[in-house]
């Protein structure tokens, strides 16, 4: 008599206790990116570290299989088989077979995510002379993916596509994501400096700029030059120690930062060179962004009526509202147009 399915009772079990489907839910595959690697400037594909030219999906075969694996011991590999790749979609699709120790052999298609980057090949390199001379690295001043780094990044990254010439040394031989932000590898500074540039009217930035001797051409020093571009990206309630002094961050604009002193008095607004040339750091602490009803006002004073009951009047200037926001901070209110 044939033992039942432990887990579906329908079908007969195949092995531990097992049938045929039922280890076909189980069996649980971890697939991790596969690496791919194009040219910037011909249709060459590396793999691993190997170069093809008309590359066709069997070239990653051996690659795609070590981005598959099974943590059942019982289970070895027996067959792979790569069906499909596309580059412009960052996928793969395989065909997977495992048997087990009693015979049973499971076989899954699976999808492969790839992680696409770029760099020029080594024979563009010799053909064209390509190198680098300059590093313009991304960063965010608040240490985190924000929304407000997000999109300067983008629109940094799309900026230098969109302005690449090589006849004028203005390409990227190389970009990539690092911890902590996004590094472009450019033919030239001055194409570096028109990206840190673009980059600095559009947003709010901190930058600093250093070089290194890379060399000797045709009787001259030559250098390498890196360019840190710091995005200010700090959320409102941020607390910050400007020099000797706390502040709360108010609002982020262009060309400003608006920051309230928690040790009282009016919001100050500091540019980006009084920024630069400032001790900043900032803090883990935050202020509690809350909104509050206005009951009653008139020129000088308010009040209010908080989401959770709160009751308060105010020395501030709210004639003609219905509600605002204050900054709650070590039990303070702060409050700014």
């Amino acid at each position: 008599m044939n033992i039942k399915c432990i887990k579906c009772g329908l079908k007969d079990a195949v092995s531990m206790g097992l049938c045929q489907d039922c280890i076909y839910l189980a069996l649980k595959l971890k697939v991790q990116p596969m690496p791919i690697t194009l040219c910037r400037k011909c249709d060459r594909v590396m793999v691993g570290k190997r170069w093809f030219y008309g590359f066709s999906p069997k070239d990653a075969e051996s690659l795609a299989k070590k981005s598959v694996s099974i943590s059942d011991s019982k289970f070895t590999l027996t067959a792979f088989d790569l069906m499909d790749l596309s580059i412009q979609e960052e996928s793969a699709k395989a065909r997977v077979s495992y048997s087990g120790t009693d015979g049973v052999t499971v076989t899954k298609i699976v999808d492969i995510p790839l992680a696409v980057g770029s760099i020029s090949c080594p024979r563009c390199n010799r053909i064209t002379g390509s190198s680098f001379e300059a590093i313009v690295q991304i960063r965010p001043a608040s240490g985190k993916d924000s929304q407000i780094f997000r999109e300067a990044l983008k629109s940094t990254v799309e900026f230098a596509g969109k302005s690449e010439d090589s006849r004028s040394n203005r390409y990227i031989m190389k970009q990539h994501q690092v911890q902590g932000g996004y590094d472009l590898y450019l033919g030239s500074k001055s194409f570096a400096e028109s990206i840190v540039n673009r980059a600095n009217s559009s947003y709010l930035c901190e930058i600093r700029k250093t070089k290194k001797l890379f060399g000797r051409e045709e009787g001259y020093d030559t250098y390498r030059y890196t360019y840190l571009v710091r995005i200010i990206d700090y959320d409102r309630g941020a607390v910050i120690q400007m020099n000797n002094d706390k502040y709360i961050v108010n609002s982020i604009t262009q060309g400003t930062i608006s920051l309230i002193p928690v040790e009282g008095g009016r919001p100050i607004s500091v540019t980006r060179n009084g920024l630069v040339h400032s001790r900043v750091r900032l803090s883990d602490q935050k202020a509690e962004v809350s909104d509050f009803m206005v009951i009653s006002a008139n020129e000088s004073e308010a009040m209010l009526l908080g989401t959770h009951g709160e009751q308060l009047t105010m020395q501030i200037k709210a004639s003609g509202k219905d509600s605002i926001q204050l900054l709650k901070y070590k039990q303070k209110y702060y409050y700014t147009e």
